[in-house]
């Protein structure tokens, strides 16, 4: 049977301040104050207080987009906006059961618990001002979906975490869409050189590729992929599935710089986490003071742990997470009943969960949720007399994951935030820098012991013979503290060497966009603040397979005639900066934008798409996509840290093959531009636009309030810096387009609705203040209540 992921115990941190003991009966006096950017800073004596002013202020400013948020978790969207959602809510209920996630809020103890009941209260509170006032103060954009807010309980704070967190970055595997890609090479090539492709396009481990936890430091065996029978999924490539690693969430950045690399001795932090760009914003800023808490920071979705931000003392930040925490379990089903599935000798009952969506304008709709051991049932396929369940270590322990990471902001050295990391249980990379100089990284996560047997780029057998063996130790996840190069860096790169930090292979080679932050910390022995800043703009606009393919395709040209044709398009890309910007008119300003991106296209179809369909093939310029990895490493032949078993340019010259490349790139671009004239190739860009629904792909504020603005960034949703120097410290951030999504019902925006917007493009930072007397000084206005 399967094994049932390990408690590493409650944290408790002796050295802090006590959570307040406080009954949720209790009357709790809150006072909020705001600054000239609409930042509210929150004060209370006790934790409901605290974090009924939390839900208050979140209410006030972000009332639509977190009832849609809610709805979104939920799976209730169809009851607001109709049968169009139906298929939406669908997915959604199967994430989850409802029950056991109330079973962890009935199981914490008070004092955590009233961290959920007070943010409820505090949002029920605004709600309640709101409802007796709708004419000033609902929301527009309820009028216009007619429907109206509803108060909230500790599970819908709670699920606000579980979706948008938990949910959202740990909750995906692609190993089912892998064993697709297995099965299309195999049918194609043969079971021997279908398996010989597969090994290079979805590698176990590339020793060439970069990694956060610095080269030599805390060794782990070399993953090695396991002997899979390569015929085992047949028939699955007609499959719909979904879980490619196109999908996988991995877009936010981060670099630390300690004392000895910067000029002034301070230490600076900047993170860049990459939701993507919403209107109203993904995150929310505030500050939480009192109850042993003392925060400046913000965090996405108004969840009531501060994912980016500081305590005095030390200060955090993240970026997703990279660890392998899930599996697809593949399941044979009982030819007599298939809502049963073999295990060892036998055959064991799936679980039966009925949800009702209520749809608004239609009848409601039942839906059955199927649920084996291992976890939901999502995918059956009846043809094969098989289905696939989804299994996760960190199922049940959602909410300790939640506080141990709120638990983590109080800490007051290394030691106390490490130990707070070994109780999260979802994947995340959490960092680390303090007063006293101390940077540190850790990727925490419950790995689960996998049987030798198993390829962990596909599917379990679910049939006991690949089951969990249990949870691999917190002191096995990658870490550092205070590495000898004096600084940290991750773009989603890998975290660290061997097989802890090998995912489902994960296309994480010595291509890597995190080279574009590594490489210029390496540049320069020190920085002054300003210049670790400015790391930033030097990176938002790059095209990250420039730095790998521009000098391969200027090498292959060196030795054409002055009078090849081709010779305008090497001197664009000779003088190209790799930056990707637009003009007046919405193009781009150099010709050498268009002559990579149609280049990478050629080649990806005459060098990968030539020899298996299969595989993906969407080149990216804000990450080195699979295609773009296999590439490089086709080129790099020999040297690639990927076995090149497999020809991908069947026996011609790979430069022929560049030059050939290049050659349908000018037919393809003078066609499209309607001139062989290379200096009219300008492409046009996107702008950087702020979507009006949320990640999900449900509506957050009304269809005509998106925002665009310059040129499309590679950069954090927010960007936020945090420098300690003389024992103080001082954060900044910038959230864009603005802390407030209100819109009154007249249609009048709040003032803050966008005032960030133009900072944010001017690469600007807004002071936050953290000390009392700098948050009195910044304070425009102030309101104080009492709570229940």
């Amino acid at each position: 049977m399967p094994v049932k992921t390990r408690s590493l115990g409650r944290l408790l941190l002796p050295a802090l301040v006590a959570l307040s003991p406080l009954a949720a009966s209790a009357a709790s006096d809150v006072t909020i104050l705001r600054d000239q950017w609409g930042i509210p800073q929150v004060y209370a004596d006790d934790v409901y207080g605290l974090y009924a002013g939390f839900g208050y202020a979140v209410a006030e400013d972000r009332l639509f987009q977190m009832e849609m948020a809610r709805r979104s978790v939920l799976g209730t969207t169809a009851e607001v906006l109709g049968p169009d959602q139906i298929a939406y809510d669908t997915v959604t209920r199967g994430y989850f059961d409802p029950a056991r996630i109330r079973a962890q809020i009935e199981a914490l103890p008070a004092e955590e618990r009233d961290i959920l009941r007070g943010y409820a209260a505090g949002w029920n509170k605004r709600l309640a001002e709101v409802m007796a006032d709708k004419a000033q103060l609902l929301p527009k954009e309820f009028t216009d979906f007619g429907f109206e807010p509803t108060p909230w309980t500790d599970f819908d704070v709670a699920m606000i975490y579980v979706g948008t967190m938990a949910g959202r970055f740990s909750h995906y595997s692609s190993e089912l869409n892998n064993a697709k890609v297995l099965d299309a090479l195999v049918e194609q090539h043969g079971e021997t050189v279908g398996r010989q492709i597969f090994d290079q396009i979805f590698w176990i481990e590339d020793p060439l590729a970069p990694t956060t936890v610095p080269e030599g430091e805390q060794y782990q065996k070399k993953a090695e992929a396991a002997p899979v029978d390569a015929t085992r999924f047949a028939g699955l490539a007609g499959l719909p599935v979904t879980g490619s690693d196109d999908d996988r969430p991995r877009a936010s950045n981060l670099w630390i710089l300690g004392p000895k690399k910067t000029t002034d001795g301070s230490t600076i932090l900047v993170n860049g986490p990459q939701f993507g760009n919403f209107n109203p914003s993904y995150v929310f800023s505030i500050g939480l003071h009192g109850a042993g808490f003392d925060i400046t920071g913000n965090t996405p979705f108004a969840v009531p742990n501060i994912l980016f931000g500081t305590n005095g003392t030390i200060a955090w930040g993240a970026t997703a997470g990279p660890l392998d925490v899930n599996d697809y379990v593949e399941l044979e089903l009982n030819p007599e009943n298939p809502h049963q599935y073999r295990h060892g000798d036998g055959w064991n009952d799936m679980r039966q969960r009925q949800e009702t969506i209520e749809v608004k304008g239609g009848d409601d709709v039942v839906i059955d949720v199927w649920e084996s051991d291992y976890g939901a049932v999502p995918v059956f396929d009846a043809e094969h007399n098989r289905a696939f369940a989804f299994h996760r270590t960190w199922a049940g322990y959602e909410l300790q994951t939640l506080m141990a990471w709120i638990r983590s902001t109080q800490a007051q050295d290394y030691d106390q935030w490490l130990e707070a990391a070994s109780q999260v249980a979802t994947t995340i990379n959490w960092y680390y820098a303090d007063r006293d100089g101390n940077i540190g990284y850790v990727s925490p996560g419950y790995l689960p012991v996998r049987q030798a047997s198993q390829d962990l780029r596909l599917p379990a057998r679910g049939d006991g013979s690949q089951d969990w063996q249990g949870i691999r130790p917190f002191g096995d996840v990658p870490k550092t503290l205070n590495p000898a190069q004096g600084w940290i860096a991750n773009w989603n790169n890998r975290s660290g060497k061997g097989t802890v930090s090998t995912v489902e292979g994960s296309p994480w080679g010595s291509a890597d966009r995190v080279v574009e932050i590594m490489s210029r910390i390496e540049a320069k022995d020190r920085f002054t603040p300003e210049e670790v800043w400015n790391i930033l703009p030097e990176t938002s606009y790059v095209d990250v397979n420039a730095r790998y393919f521009v000098p391969r395709i200027l090498a292959a040209g060196a030795s054409l005639p002055a009078d090849d044709p081709r010779q305008p398009m090497l001197a664009a890309l000779a003088d190209w900066d790799s930056r990707q910007i637009r003009d007046a008119d919405g193009n781009a300003t150099s010709p050498a934008v268009a002559i990579l991106r149609t280049w990478m296209d050629v080649m990806v179809g005459d060098v990968l798409l030539d020899d298996a369909p299969a595989i993906p093939a969407k080149v990216m310029q804000i990450r080195i996509a699979l295609p773009s990895q296999l590439l490089n490493n086709a080129l790099l032949g020999e040297a690639s840290g990927v076995p090149q078993a497999y020809d991908f340019f069947n026996g011609a010259d790979p430069d022929a093959v560049v030059l050939a490349a290049l050659d349908k790139t000018r037919a393809a671009l003078t066609e499209q531009f309607g001139s062989p004239d290379v200096a009219t190739w300008l492409l046009p860009l996107d702008q950087h636009v702020f979507d009006t629904r949320n990640y999900l792909g449900v509506p957050q504020a009304g269809a005509d309030e998106g925002l665009a603005i310059g040129t499309a960034m590679n950069r954090g949703t927010e960007n936020d810096m945090i420098r300690f120097s003389d024992g103080k410290v001082t954060f900044c951030a910038v959230t864009p387009p603005g802390q407030s999504g209100f819109v009154a019902p007249d249609g009048t925006k709040s003032p803050h609705y966008q005032d960030q917007l133009q900072h944010y493009a001017d690469f600007g930072c807004r002071p936050q203040a953290f000390y009392r007397d700098d948050v009195e000084k910044s304070a425009v206005a102030r309101s104080a209540f009492t709570v229940e």
